[in-house]
Protein backbone atom coordinates (compact mmCIF):
# COMPACT_ATOMS: atom_id res chain seq x y z
CA UNK A 1 0.00 0.00 0.00
CA UNK A 2 1.41 3.46 -1.25
CA UNK A 3 0.95 6.11 1.64
CA UNK A 4 1.37 9.59 0.69
CA UNK A 5 2.15 12.30 3.38
CA UNK A 6 1.50 16.28 3.42
CA UNK A 7 3.64 18.45 5.10
CA UNK A 8 2.59 21.15 7.18
CA UNK A 9 2.51 23.91 4.43
CA UNK A 10 0.40 21.40 2.23
CA UNK A 11 3.04 22.31 -0.65
CA UNK A 12 2.55 19.42 -3.37
CA UNK A 13 6.41 20.17 -4.07
CA UNK A 14 6.88 18.67 -0.73
CA UNK A 15 4.66 15.42 -0.44
CA UNK A 16 6.18 12.66 0.79
CA UNK A 17 5.14 8.80 -0.12
CA UNK A 18 6.10 6.01 1.80
CA UNK A 19 4.99 2.15 1.41
CA UNK A 20 3.10 1.16 4.78
CA UNK A 21 2.92 -2.94 5.19
CA UNK A 22 0.67 -4.73 7.29
CA UNK A 23 2.42 -4.65 11.24
CA UNK A 24 3.83 -7.88 11.69
CA UNK A 25 6.80 -9.05 14.48
CA UNK A 26 9.75 -9.86 12.57
CA UNK A 27 11.94 -13.22 14.12
CA UNK A 28 15.18 -14.52 12.68
CA UNK A 29 16.48 -17.66 14.33
CA UNK A 30 20.33 -19.42 14.08
CA UNK A 31 19.80 -22.31 14.58
CA UNK A 32 22.42 -24.95 16.19
CA UNK A 33 22.67 -27.77 18.56
CA UNK A 34 22.53 -26.91 21.52
CA UNK A 35 20.51 -23.29 21.52
CA UNK A 36 19.37 -20.84 19.10
CA UNK A 37 19.93 -17.27 18.99
CA UNK A 38 16.81 -15.06 17.76
CA UNK A 39 16.75 -11.84 16.60
CA UNK A 40 13.22 -10.37 17.24
CA UNK A 41 12.00 -6.69 15.42
CA UNK A 42 9.29 -5.22 16.40
CA UNK A 43 6.99 -2.74 14.19
CA UNK A 44 7.32 0.81 16.16
CA UNK A 45 10.14 0.09 17.87
CA UNK A 46 13.79 1.28 16.47
CA UNK A 47 15.44 -1.22 19.16
CA UNK A 48 15.70 -5.12 18.31
CA UNK A 49 15.33 -7.71 20.83
CA UNK A 50 17.86 -10.82 20.89
CA UNK A 51 17.81 -13.72 22.88
CA UNK A 52 18.75 -16.99 23.41
CA UNK A 53 16.43 -20.22 23.64
CA UNK A 54 18.24 -23.63 24.74
CA UNK A 55 17.17 -26.75 23.00
CA UNK A 56 14.25 -27.58 25.26
CA UNK A 57 10.72 -27.23 25.29
CA UNK A 58 10.50 -24.88 28.42
CA UNK A 59 12.96 -22.48 26.06
CA UNK A 60 10.81 -23.15 22.99
CA UNK A 61 7.27 -21.83 24.94
CA UNK A 62 9.31 -19.02 26.35
CA UNK A 63 10.00 -18.00 22.95
CA UNK A 64 6.41 -18.63 21.87
CA UNK A 65 5.15 -16.58 24.84
CA UNK A 66 7.33 -13.71 23.79
CA UNK A 67 6.28 -13.88 20.04
CA UNK A 68 2.57 -14.24 21.50
CA UNK A 69 3.00 -11.16 23.73
CA UNK A 70 2.75 -8.84 21.09
CA UNK A 71 0.08 -9.64 19.43
CA UNK A 72 0.35 -9.14 16.12
CA UNK A 73 1.99 -12.15 13.18
CA UNK A 74 4.57 -12.87 13.01
CA UNK A 75 7.33 -13.91 10.20
CA UNK A 76 10.11 -16.49 11.16
CA UNK A 77 13.05 -16.58 8.98
CA UNK A 78 14.96 -20.04 10.12
CA UNK A 79 18.97 -20.15 9.47
CA UNK A 80 21.30 -23.12 10.16
CA UNK A 81 23.84 -25.11 8.12
CA UNK A 82 22.05 -25.17 4.78
CA UNK A 83 18.58 -24.63 5.97
CA UNK A 84 17.10 -21.37 4.82
CA UNK A 85 13.46 -21.30 5.96
CA UNK A 86 10.72 -18.77 6.07
CA UNK A 87 7.49 -18.75 8.09
CA UNK A 88 4.68 -17.18 8.86
CA UNK A 89 2.79 -17.68 11.96
CA UNK A 90 -0.86 -16.06 12.24
CA UNK A 91 -2.15 -18.05 15.12
CA UNK A 92 -3.02 -16.53 18.76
Amino acid sequence: MLVWRHTAERDPAKIKATIATAARVLAGIDISNNRHEVLIAVPGKSRRRRITVLNTAHDYRRLIGILRSFDLPAKIGLNGQGIGLPATITGR
